[in-house]
């Protein structure tokens, strides 16, 4: 029983832990960019996320 006290403690530090990392990662919209496909030239790129893993972020297409 105390290892699954201890479990659940660490469960639930590292589920508080996870939205201070990702919160560092802004997406592309909110960085006003657009999420274009790789296969579109990008004027200038952005960083920033995109939904779509193979998609590139940019301020003009």
């Amino acid at each position: 029983m105390k290892l699954f006290s201890c479990l659940m403690a660490l469960l639930l530090f590292l589920l508080q832990a996870v939205p201070d990392t990702t919160s560092k990662f802004r997406t592309c919209q909110e960085e006003g960019g657009h999420c274009v496909p790789s296969k579109i030239k990008c004027l200038q790129e952005q960083v920033g996320l995109c939904p779509h893993r193979e998609w590139k972020c940019c301020t003009e297409v």
